[in-house]
């Protein structure tokens, strides 16, 4: 988002650092894998904090065991109609349709003789490119609590599970701007900004690169150790980013933006079987990156990946937390986040919580009006003169390159219960971490500090049990609900498969606000 004194452009998605970030490659799928299973457990030894063994392993019998996939509790996600036919419902268009099912708008305006891609009628029925179409495993490869960065990974440590292995990992460092980041100080900073458990990140880096086990991989895992081989995108910084950017993607699509179909890297499509969970299905989705259907037929096989998670940690399911957001999941009181008395800019509506892969769980605020001279002086990313503030009492749990996390619950742990997420806030008296505050406390500067951004302006998003919670849930899957997005009187809504696209409402003659990138429209100033 640009901002100049009189006008804002529309933001940049939301990222880490300026320099790292690119957008992620396309995806695949293929079908399920016939074939007699052996699966051999280990045990997985435990470690502290600081990475010293505390209870020493194990070891089960090398001999084959049955399955420990346990079935999470769920229901199907999608009904299709006879005949590879989709039921219209209330608000779907036919982008998003198409987005459901992977194919393209023209696809389904030839197959179904349509002039208009506008108008559709609830109930109408829209045949699909692939009729019924094949569906993947239906293996469950992973619970949806070990996707999310929350409960369960709290007694994780990285640098434990890394320093009695001898793999590349342990000696691994990369050059990061300025600073040199060891491989643990990598995965950490990507499971943090992403909200992606650790474990499966490791478990991920050793499946497809063996650096956890290899002191001396290949040169091609090397280069890309997650096997996304793209050019600009060598090294395990990278690797990480596009991988858990995936795994969001995956793991939001099907919970809640209702993505129900994935495409092979030879153009097979592929309906995700209607029975599987969201983490399982976020596997699914990253696995398939530039890999060959067969491959990928064997990585999703509960002989493939799921034998490198069992080996690392142990059945996934044995430690699952569920569910990680419960249906009745009520917000806290929150404020707006600025001070009484000031005029903020409303200007982007919902959008990805942090990357594009995440949930659409963020809207953006710039601050008043800045000083002439400040902007000529430090031109559209100036730092503010104003503060972001408090909108709850909390623990801020974390405060580092342009974010402030700020955890509503307490105990300063932003894996568990509520967490809000500022981004872009200056490095210039922001805030420590550890420190309790109030609302209305001051947080830091908005500023374009921490991400992509080529104008001052402050994003914030919620997490529950680092779940990232959508806004709202216009385009969300069938019965899936969030709990309203409620900033004092305000409550704010999207626009279905619009991002940055909405608006909030409050009682009253005066209860609508737009988000809008300029500064001279009434319809986007918002104050208590």
């Amino acid at each position: 988002m640009k901002v100049s004194p009189r006008r804002f452009r529309r933001p940049a998605r939301r990222a880490l650092l300026v320099l790292l970030l690119a957008a992620l490659a396309g995806a695949g799928a293929a079908c399920s894998l016939s074939g007699e299973q052996i699966i051999y457990v280990t045990a997985t030894p435990e470690y502290d904090e600081s990475g010293n063994l505390i209870a020493p392993p194990t070891v089960t019998p090398d001999e084959p065991t049955p399955t420990p996939l346990q079935p999470t509790p769920s229901g199907p996600r999608y009904t299709q109609a006879a005949g590879g036919m989709h039921v219209v419902r209330p608000g779907e268009t036919l982008g998003t349709i198409a987005a459901l099912y992977a194919v393209s708008v023209d696809d389904l305006l030839a197959l179904n003789n349509l002039s208009d891609p506008n108008r559709l009628d609830v109930g109408q029925l829209i045949s699909v490119p692939g009729g019924g179409g094949a569906t993947t495993p239906a293996a469950k490869l992973i619970p949806d609590s070990e996707l999310i960065y929350g409960p369960t990974a709290s007694g994780f440590s990285i640098t434990g599970a890394v320093k009695f292995r001898q793999g590349f990992l342990r000696a691994y460092s990369e050059q990061v701007g300025d600073e040199t980041w060891s491989g643990v100080k990598i995965v950490d900073f990507v499971a943090r900004s992403y909200s992606v458990n650790p474990r499966l990140l490791l478990a991920l880096l050793e499946y497809r690169g063996e650096w956890l086990s290899n002191p001396y991989p290949a040169e091609e895992q090397v280069n890309y150790p997650l096997g996304i081989v793209k050019q600009g995108r060598e090294g395990l910084l990278k690797q990480l980013l596009d991988a858990a950017d995936a795994l969001n993607y995956g793991y939001y699509g099907w919970k809640y933006r209702g993505t129900i179909a994935m495409t092979l890297s030879d153009g097979q499509r592929l309906l995700f079987d209607p029975m599987l969970n969201a983490g399982t299905v976020a596997v699914q989705y990253m696995l398939s990156l530039t890999v060959s259907p067969a491959q990928w037929q064997r990585d999703v096989h509960p002989s493939g990946f799921f034998q490198t998670y069992l080996s690392l940690f142990g059945d996934p399911f044995a430690h699952a937390l569920e569910p990680v957001v419960p249906p009745d999941l009520v917000q806290p009181a929150l404020t707006l986040p600025f001070a009484q008395g000031e005029e903020w800019v409303y200007t982007g509506g919902p959008h990805g919580a942090y990357n594009s892969g995440s949930a659409w769980g963020a809207i953006d605020f710039a601050p008043p009006e800045p000083p002439e001279e400040l902007v000529q002086a430090q031109g559209a990313c100036y730092v503010s003169l104003h503060w972001a503030t408090a909108a709850a009492p909390g623990v801020v749990a974390r405060s580092g390159d342009g974010y402030v996390i700020l955890d509503l619950d307490g105990d300063g742990d932003e894996r568990t219960g509520w967490a809000l997420v500022y981004l872009h806030l200056d490095d210039s008296e922001r805030i420590a971490a550890g420190t309790r505050v109030q609302t209305g406390d001051r947080l830091g500067h908005p500023s374009c500090q921490g991400g992509i951004s080529n104008g001052t302006h402050l994003h914030l998003a919620r997490r529950y049990n680092g779940e990232w919670i959508p806004v709202a849930c216009e385009d969300c899957a069938p019965g899936v609900t969030v709990p309203p997005f409620v900033l004092g009187e305000w409550t704010i809504y999207g626009f279905p498969n619009q991002e940055y696209q909405g608006y909030m409402t409050r009682p009253g003659d005066d209860g609508y606000r737009q988000a809008e990138q300029f500064r001279d429209n009434d319809q986007n100033k918002i104050k208590w």
